[in-house]
């Protein structure tokens, strides 16, 4: 039986972008953002040294042959990362590091656009694409962060009112990336499949032709007080893996091990994949969905693509049977339509996931 649904709340869509914001409160910090009232002693702007995460590379390259020696050597190390950490850095992934610098330059030349231009392509309160902020409830705060959130897969559930034709080049580029993140999804998927000695399609017959991709360009302005706000709240996210390129010149990126902050280094041209709560349900629990934040620096700005994927809005989704026996018993509900759950409870400050748990 599928998990009910959670109960609506009102939902609040911030209508002045960060970039606007610094400009009229004389470096002053709005109360809806303030997400530590008392000072933070896991933010290191607060004199706290947190440590850097485990340096975990996988070579995707190594996973192409899993009868070889280094393949299944390469499949061992990945599932010991995603049931640990839930996260590595991918390297050998195939895209060209001139497409990812092209990436980052579009989405930058679009947040350098004079507010009334970006507005052309601004969201709804009622769904998540396009231009602005993040929905909160009433009582959350403010992500410091604006960002545009667009769907690319699949290519005919575009919604291209959203895609910035103001930027030359921006289309063509996220068309062209979109189209080379799908092949490492798949090797992704079939390699994390055959780490837990499934078949290998197991998760890409999950994901199905009507999956969808979204790209999120996530763009974090300097702050004055970075010890008072989040770019981004801690939160897993509500997919199978995200892809996450990285700014290149600037870290912020941190995730949550044992209740330990780890900050997550910056690798020339790696994407850095975690898994989604999407995933942790289906492997019943062995793989772990990330719990991560992002930061915001005092004097520089931010940016990152994430492209998460996800099975079909609508899709009814459980533990797999293979993983369910008497030493490890299905640890979740199913549940359909979870993408809207994971809005509704992520709007709330709540863990969508924990919501998913059979109580034992």
């Amino acid at each position: 039986m599928a998990a009910a649904s959670v109960l609506p709340v009102k939902l609040e869509l911030p209508s002045t972008p960060i970039q606007e914001l610094l400009k009229s409160n004389n470096n002053q910090i709005p109360e809806r953002y303030v997400f530590n009232p008392n000072p933070d002693s896991t933010l290191e702007s607060n004199g706290c040294v947190l440590p850097w995460m485990d340096n975990i590379i996988i070579d995707l390259q190594l996973l192409l042959d899993f009868s070889s020696t280094c393949g299944k050597q390469e499949l061992l190390k990945l599932r010991d990362a995603l049931s640990s950490w839930g996260c590595f850095q991918l390297v050998n992934h195939g895209v060209a590091s001139s497409l990812m610098d092209q990436l980052h330059f579009v989405g930058k030349e679009f947040f350098a656009l004079p507010l009334e231009k970006k507005q052309k392509y601004s969201r709804s309160v009622e769904w998540f694409e396009g231009y602005g902020s993040d929905i909160v409830s009433e009582d959350q705060p403010i992500n410091w962060n604006d960002r545009l959130h667009l769907r690319i897969y699949p290519p005919e559930q575009r919604n291209l009112k959203f895609w910035p034709d103001i930027v030359p080049n921006f289309r063509e580029t996220l068309d062209e990336y979109s189209i080379e993140l799908q092949k490492v999804l798949e090797i992704m998927l079939r390699a994390i499949a055959k780490s837990l000695n499934l078949e290998e399609n197991t998760f890409l017959s999950q994901l199905g032709e009507d999956g969808t991709f979204f790209a999120r360009f996530n763009f974090y302005p300097p702050c004055p007080h970075p010890d008072r706000v989040v770019g981004l709240k801690p939160h897993s996210d509500g997919t199978l893996i995200t892809m996450l390129l990285q700014d290149q010149n600037v870290e912020g990126l941190q995730v949550l091990k044992d209740d330990q902050w780890y900050k997550v280094p910056v690798i020339p041209n790696a994407l850095f994949i975690n898994v989604g709560d999407q995933l942790e349900i289906l492997s019943n629990g062995i793989l772990k969905s990330a719990v991560h934040r992002a930061m915001t620096n005092k004097e520089k700005e931010r940016m990152s693509v994430a492209v998460p994927s996800s099975v079909a809005i609508g899709k009814e989704i459980g533990p797999l049977s293979e993983l369910i026996d008497k030493d490890r018993p299905r640890l979740y509900k199913n549940v359909d339509n979870y993408i809207p759950t994971f809005l509704q409870h992520y709007a709330r400050g709540e863990s969508a996931i924990n919501a998913m748990k059979i109580q034992q």
